[in-house]
Protein backbone atom coordinates (compact mmCIF):
# COMPACT_ATOMS: atom_id res chain seq x y z
CA UNK A 1 0.00 0.00 0.00
CA UNK A 2 1.36 3.43 -0.93
CA UNK A 3 0.73 6.59 1.03
CA UNK A 4 -1.66 7.70 -1.70
CA UNK A 5 -3.55 4.39 -1.52
CA UNK A 6 -3.98 4.86 2.21
CA UNK A 7 -5.31 8.39 1.76
CA UNK A 8 -2.31 9.85 3.53
CA UNK A 9 -2.63 13.13 1.64
CA UNK A 10 -6.03 13.81 3.16
CA UNK A 11 -5.31 12.83 6.74
CA UNK A 12 -2.46 10.74 8.04
CA UNK A 13 -4.37 9.98 11.23
CA UNK A 14 -7.40 8.75 9.27
CA UNK A 15 -5.11 6.65 7.07
CA UNK A 16 -3.52 5.03 10.12
CA UNK A 17 -6.93 4.20 11.59
CA UNK A 18 -8.14 2.86 8.25
CA UNK A 19 -5.16 0.55 7.88
CA UNK A 20 -5.48 -0.72 11.45
CA UNK A 21 -9.20 -1.29 10.92
CA UNK A 22 -8.50 -3.19 7.72
CA UNK A 23 -6.08 -5.47 9.58
CA UNK A 24 -8.56 -5.75 12.50
CA UNK A 25 -5.99 -4.33 14.92
CA UNK A 26 -7.10 -2.11 17.84
CA UNK A 27 -5.71 1.46 17.64
CA UNK A 28 -3.82 1.26 20.95
CA UNK A 29 -0.80 3.60 21.21
CA UNK A 30 2.01 1.10 20.34
CA UNK A 31 0.16 -0.21 17.27
CA UNK A 32 -0.89 3.29 16.20
CA UNK A 33 2.71 4.52 16.41
CA UNK A 34 4.05 1.57 14.40
CA UNK A 35 1.43 2.11 11.69
CA UNK A 36 1.90 5.88 11.74
CA UNK A 37 5.68 5.56 11.28
CA UNK A 38 5.15 2.98 8.54
CA UNK A 39 2.79 5.21 6.55
CA UNK A 40 5.01 8.24 7.17
CA UNK A 41 7.90 6.44 5.50
CA UNK A 42 9.98 5.78 8.62
CA UNK A 43 11.84 2.62 7.65
CA UNK A 44 13.32 0.99 10.71
CA UNK A 45 13.45 -2.79 11.15
CA UNK A 46 10.42 -2.45 13.43
CA UNK A 47 8.24 -0.69 10.87
CA UNK A 48 9.34 -3.05 8.10
CA UNK A 49 8.23 -6.08 10.08
CA UNK A 50 5.06 -4.45 11.42
CA UNK A 51 4.15 -3.22 7.93
CA UNK A 52 4.54 -6.72 6.53
CA UNK A 53 2.19 -8.10 9.20
CA UNK A 54 -0.43 -5.40 8.66
CA UNK A 55 -0.28 -5.37 4.86
CA UNK A 56 -0.40 -9.16 4.52
CA UNK A 57 -2.19 -10.39 7.63
CA UNK A 58 -2.38 -14.12 8.34
CA UNK A 59 -5.65 -15.80 7.49
CA UNK A 60 -6.41 -16.61 11.14
CA UNK A 61 -6.88 -12.91 11.93
CA UNK A 62 -4.29 -12.87 14.73
CA UNK A 63 -2.50 -9.71 13.60
CA UNK A 64 -3.16 -7.89 16.89
CA UNK A 65 -1.85 -10.83 18.93
CA UNK A 66 1.24 -11.12 16.73
CA UNK A 67 1.94 -7.38 16.94
CA UNK A 68 1.56 -7.50 20.73
CA UNK A 69 3.84 -10.54 21.01
CA UNK A 70 6.49 -8.96 18.77
CA UNK A 71 6.38 -5.26 19.64
CA UNK A 72 4.85 -4.85 23.10
CA UNK A 73 5.18 -7.93 25.32
CA UNK A 74 8.99 -8.29 25.12
CA UNK A 75 9.47 -4.72 26.31
CA UNK A 76 6.84 -4.54 29.08
CA UNK A 77 9.11 -4.67 32.09
CA UNK A 78 7.46 -2.12 34.33
CA UNK A 79 8.45 -3.71 37.66
CA UNK A 80 11.96 -2.21 37.90
CA UNK A 81 10.68 1.21 36.76
CA UNK A 82 7.90 1.16 39.35
CA UNK A 83 10.42 0.18 42.03
CA UNK A 84 12.78 3.05 41.13
CA UNK A 85 9.99 5.63 40.90
CA UNK A 86 8.41 4.39 44.16
CA UNK A 87 11.74 4.75 45.96
CA UNK A 88 12.18 8.29 44.67
CA UNK A 89 8.62 9.25 45.68
CA UNK A 90 9.23 7.90 49.19
CA UNK A 91 12.43 9.91 49.40
CA UNK A 92 10.66 13.08 48.23
CA UNK A 93 7.96 12.53 50.87
CA UNK A 94 10.62 12.32 53.62
CA UNK A 95 12.35 15.43 52.28
CA UNK A 96 9.07 17.37 52.29
CA UNK A 97 8.52 16.53 55.97
CA UNK A 98 12.07 17.51 56.91
CA UNK A 99 11.83 20.79 54.98
CA UNK A 100 8.62 21.60 56.88
CA UNK A 101 10.34 20.80 60.20
CA UNK A 102 13.27 23.03 59.26
CA UNK A 103 10.93 25.86 58.28
CA UNK A 104 9.01 25.54 61.55
CA UNK A 105 12.28 25.57 63.54
CA UNK A 106 13.37 28.68 61.64
CA UNK A 107 10.06 30.42 62.35
CA UNK A 108 10.25 29.45 66.04
CA UNK A 109 13.76 30.80 66.35
CA UNK A 110 12.80 34.02 64.55
CA UNK A 111 9.80 34.49 66.87
CA UNK A 112 11.93 33.89 69.97
CA UNK A 113 14.58 36.34 68.77
CA UNK A 114 11.91 38.95 68.15
CA UNK A 115 10.44 38.34 71.62
CA UNK A 116 13.85 38.54 73.28
CA UNK A 117 14.63 41.77 71.47
CA UNK A 118 11.38 43.32 72.67
CA UNK A 119 11.70 42.12 76.27
CA UNK A 120 15.37 43.02 76.64
CA UNK A 121 15.17 46.38 74.91
CA UNK A 122 16.18 48.92 77.53
CA UNK A 123 18.82 49.81 80.07
CA UNK A 124 17.22 48.04 83.04
CA UNK A 125 17.44 44.32 82.24
CA UNK A 126 16.00 41.75 84.63
CA UNK A 127 18.73 39.06 85.19
CA UNK A 128 16.11 36.31 85.62
CA UNK A 129 14.35 37.30 82.38
CA UNK A 130 17.71 37.41 80.57
CA UNK A 131 18.56 33.94 81.88
CA UNK A 132 15.16 32.59 80.74
CA UNK A 133 15.62 34.04 77.25
CA UNK A 134 19.12 32.59 76.97
CA UNK A 135 17.81 29.12 77.84
CA UNK A 136 14.86 29.53 75.46
CA UNK A 137 16.98 30.78 72.55
CA UNK A 138 19.50 28.01 73.14
CA UNK A 139 16.69 25.44 72.91
CA UNK A 140 15.24 26.87 69.69
CA UNK A 141 18.73 27.13 68.20
CA UNK A 142 19.41 23.48 69.06
CA UNK A 143 16.07 22.46 67.50
CA UNK A 144 16.95 24.39 64.36
CA UNK A 145 20.37 22.74 64.22
CA UNK A 146 18.85 19.26 64.55
CA UNK A 147 16.26 19.99 61.84
CA UNK A 148 18.87 21.32 59.46
CA UNK A 149 21.24 18.43 60.16
CA UNK A 150 18.46 15.91 59.47
CA UNK A 151 17.58 17.74 56.25
CA UNK A 152 21.23 17.85 55.15
CA UNK A 153 21.70 14.13 55.86
CA UNK A 154 18.51 13.29 53.94
CA UNK A 155 19.68 15.43 50.99
CA UNK A 156 22.94 13.44 50.93
CA UNK A 157 21.00 10.17 50.98
CA UNK A 158 18.72 11.47 48.23
CA UNK A 159 21.66 12.41 46.03
CA UNK A 160 23.11 8.92 46.50
CA UNK A 161 19.72 7.40 45.68
CA UNK A 162 19.40 9.56 42.56
CA UNK A 163 22.77 8.25 41.37
CA UNK A 164 21.68 4.67 42.08
CA UNK A 165 18.36 5.28 40.29
CA UNK A 166 20.19 6.63 37.24
CA UNK A 167 22.39 3.55 37.15
CA UNK A 168 19.36 1.27 37.50
CA UNK A 169 17.51 3.08 34.71
CA UNK A 170 20.57 2.85 32.46
CA UNK A 171 20.81 -0.87 33.21
CA UNK A 172 17.09 -1.21 32.47
CA UNK A 173 17.63 0.61 29.17
CA UNK A 174 20.29 -1.95 28.27
CA UNK A 175 17.95 -4.77 29.28
CA UNK A 176 15.13 -3.51 27.05
CA UNK A 177 17.51 -3.81 24.08
CA UNK A 178 17.92 -7.55 24.73
CA UNK A 179 15.67 -10.40 23.67
CA UNK A 180 14.42 -11.96 26.92
CA UNK A 181 14.32 -15.48 25.45
CA UNK A 182 17.76 -15.76 23.85
CA UNK A 183 19.72 -13.01 25.61
CA UNK A 184 20.95 -11.49 22.34
CA UNK A 185 19.92 -8.10 20.94
CA UNK A 186 16.25 -7.60 20.08
CA UNK A 187 14.91 -5.32 17.33
CA UNK A 188 15.50 -2.23 19.47
CA UNK A 189 19.07 -3.30 20.16
CA UNK A 190 19.72 -4.19 16.53
CA UNK A 191 18.22 -0.90 15.30
CA UNK A 192 20.42 1.08 17.70
CA UNK A 193 23.60 -0.84 16.91
CA UNK A 194 22.93 -0.89 13.17
CA UNK A 195 22.34 2.87 13.14
CA UNK A 196 25.68 3.44 14.89
CA UNK A 197 27.57 1.06 12.58
CA UNK A 198 25.94 2.62 9.52
CA UNK A 199 27.08 6.09 10.63
CA UNK A 200 30.64 4.79 11.05
CA UNK A 201 30.58 3.09 7.65
CA UNK A 202 29.30 6.23 5.94
CA UNK A 203 32.08 8.32 7.49
CA UNK A 204 35.00 5.95 7.01
CA UNK A 205 34.04 4.01 3.86
CA UNK A 206 34.35 0.71 5.76
CA UNK A 207 32.53 -2.43 4.69
CA UNK A 208 29.40 -3.86 6.27
CA UNK A 209 27.02 -6.66 5.32
CA UNK A 210 23.64 -7.66 6.67
CA UNK A 211 22.66 -11.33 6.94
CA UNK A 212 19.11 -12.46 7.67
CA UNK A 213 18.97 -15.93 9.23
CA UNK A 214 15.65 -17.77 9.19
CA UNK A 215 15.11 -21.17 10.84
CA UNK A 216 13.73 -23.62 8.28
CA UNK A 217 10.28 -25.13 8.90
CA UNK A 218 10.16 -23.58 12.37
CA UNK A 219 6.36 -23.43 12.43
CA UNK A 220 6.23 -27.18 11.79
CA UNK A 221 8.72 -27.79 14.60
CA UNK A 222 6.68 -25.58 16.90
CA UNK A 223 3.40 -27.28 16.00
CA UNK A 224 4.91 -30.76 16.29
CA UNK A 225 6.87 -30.46 19.52
CA UNK A 226 5.23 -27.48 21.24
CA UNK A 227 6.25 -23.93 22.06
CA UNK A 228 8.60 -24.87 24.88
CA UNK A 229 10.70 -26.99 22.54
CA UNK A 230 10.44 -24.24 19.94
CA UNK A 231 11.84 -21.76 22.44
CA UNK A 232 14.72 -24.12 23.24
CA UNK A 233 15.49 -24.46 19.53
CA UNK A 234 15.63 -20.67 19.22
CA UNK A 235 18.06 -20.55 22.15
CA UNK A 236 20.24 -23.17 20.44
CA UNK A 237 20.23 -21.17 17.21
CA UNK A 238 21.14 -17.98 19.09
CA UNK A 239 24.09 -19.76 20.73
CA UNK A 240 25.15 -21.12 17.32
CA UNK A 241 25.12 -17.58 15.92
CA UNK A 242 27.17 -16.30 18.83
CA UNK A 243 29.71 -19.10 18.50
CA UNK A 244 30.19 -18.67 14.75
CA UNK A 245 30.48 -14.87 14.58
CA UNK A 246 33.16 -12.48 15.80
CA UNK A 247 33.14 -10.00 18.68
CA UNK A 248 32.85 -7.07 16.26
CA UNK A 249 29.74 -8.52 14.59
CA UNK A 250 26.22 -7.78 15.84
CA UNK A 251 23.80 -10.65 16.43
CA UNK A 252 20.12 -10.10 17.12
CA UNK A 253 16.69 -11.68 17.01
CA UNK A 254 14.03 -9.83 15.07
CA UNK A 255 11.16 -11.90 16.45
CA UNK A 256 9.82 -15.35 15.78
CA UNK A 257 12.47 -17.46 14.08
CA UNK A 258 14.21 -14.60 12.27
CA UNK A 259 17.69 -13.52 13.31
CA UNK A 260 20.01 -10.83 11.97
CA UNK A 261 23.78 -10.67 11.82
CA UNK A 262 25.63 -7.46 10.98
CA UNK A 263 29.02 -8.48 9.59
CA UNK A 264 31.58 -5.70 9.92
CA UNK A 265 34.80 -4.96 8.03
CA UNK A 266 34.40 -7.78 5.49
CA UNK A 267 33.71 -7.81 1.77
CA UNK A 268 30.81 -9.89 0.47
CA UNK A 269 32.98 -12.99 0.10
CA UNK A 270 34.14 -12.71 3.72
CA UNK A 271 30.57 -12.15 4.90
CA UNK A 272 29.49 -15.24 2.99
CA UNK A 273 32.15 -17.34 4.72
CA UNK A 274 30.85 -16.20 8.09
CA UNK A 275 27.28 -16.97 6.99
CA UNK A 276 28.34 -20.47 5.93
CA UNK A 277 29.93 -20.91 9.34
CA UNK A 278 26.62 -19.88 10.90
CA UNK A 279 24.67 -22.30 8.70
CA UNK A 280 26.92 -25.23 9.68
CA UNK A 281 26.75 -24.27 13.37
CA UNK A 282 22.94 -24.34 13.21
CA UNK A 283 23.02 -27.78 11.54
CA UNK A 284 25.31 -28.99 14.32
CA UNK A 285 22.84 -27.98 17.06
CA UNK A 286 22.25 -31.01 19.29
CA UNK A 287 18.52 -31.68 18.97
CA UNK A 288 18.87 -35.09 20.60
CA UNK A 289 19.09 -33.43 24.02
CA UNK A 290 15.77 -31.69 23.36
CA UNK A 291 13.81 -34.23 21.37
CA UNK A 292 15.40 -37.55 22.34
CA UNK A 293 17.83 -39.90 20.61
CA UNK A 294 15.21 -41.10 18.13
CA UNK A 295 14.85 -37.68 16.48
CA UNK A 296 15.62 -37.70 12.77
CA UNK A 297 17.36 -34.82 11.02
CA UNK A 298 18.68 -31.51 12.26
CA UNK A 299 17.47 -27.98 12.56
CA UNK A 300 18.62 -25.92 9.57
CA UNK A 301 18.56 -22.29 8.55
CA UNK A 302 18.44 -20.31 5.33
CA UNK A 303 20.51 -17.13 5.09
CA UNK A 304 20.35 -14.11 2.78
CA UNK A 305 23.17 -11.56 2.62
CA UNK A 306 23.41 -8.04 1.23
CA UNK A 307 26.37 -5.68 1.42
CA UNK A 308 26.09 -2.01 2.23
CA UNK A 309 26.38 0.25 -0.79
CA UNK A 310 27.05 3.96 -0.57
CA UNK A 311 23.87 5.86 0.21
CA UNK A 312 21.89 2.81 1.37
CA UNK A 313 19.31 3.15 4.12
CA UNK A 314 18.80 0.41 6.68
CA UNK A 315 15.50 -0.45 5.00
CA UNK A 316 17.12 -0.83 1.56
CA UNK A 317 19.84 -3.06 2.95
CA UNK A 318 17.31 -5.18 4.83
CA UNK A 319 15.03 -5.54 1.80
CA UNK A 320 17.90 -6.71 -0.42
CA UNK A 321 19.03 -9.25 2.19
CA UNK A 322 15.42 -10.40 2.52
CA UNK A 323 15.23 -11.01 -1.23
CA UNK A 324 18.35 -13.16 -0.99
CA UNK A 325 16.76 -15.07 1.91
CA UNK A 326 13.68 -15.72 -0.23
CA UNK A 327 15.94 -17.14 -2.95
CA UNK A 328 17.70 -19.39 -0.42
CA UNK A 329 14.35 -20.82 0.65
CA UNK A 330 13.17 -21.19 -2.94
CA UNK A 331 16.31 -23.17 -3.78
CA UNK A 332 15.58 -25.76 -1.11
CA UNK A 333 16.56 -24.11 2.21
CA UNK A 334 19.62 -24.83 4.38
CA UNK A 335 21.85 -22.65 2.24
CA UNK A 336 23.33 -19.19 1.91
CA UNK A 337 22.47 -16.80 -0.91
CA UNK A 338 24.40 -13.55 -1.26
CA UNK A 339 23.61 -10.80 -3.70
CA UNK A 340 25.87 -10.32 -6.72
CA UNK A 341 28.96 -8.35 -5.66
CA UNK A 342 29.25 -4.80 -6.88
CA UNK A 343 32.70 -3.65 -7.91
CA UNK A 344 34.00 -0.95 -5.62
CA UNK A 345 35.31 2.27 -7.12
CA UNK A 346 39.10 2.30 -6.72
CA UNK A 347 38.88 5.98 -5.96
CA UNK A 348 36.44 5.39 -3.10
Amino acid sequence: MTLLDAGIGASRGDAVLALLEKAEVPPVPPFYKLCYDYLAGVRTLDTIRAGALIEEPPTDGRVGEMLYADFVAPYRNEGPIIKVVSGMLDRISVLEKLVIQSQEANRSQAADLAGATADLDGDDIDPDLLRDWIVRLQATNNALGRANAALSAELDRSMAEVTTAQEEMEALGRTTALDPLTGIANRIGVDQALGEVLAQVQKSNRRMSLAIVDVDHFKTLNDTYGHQIGDEILKLVARALGASTRDIDIVGRMGGDEFIVVVRDEDLAGARLIAERIRRAVVDCDLAKLLGKDVLGNVTASIGIAQYQKGNTIAELYERADRCLFQAKAKGRNQVVAETPIKRDNAA
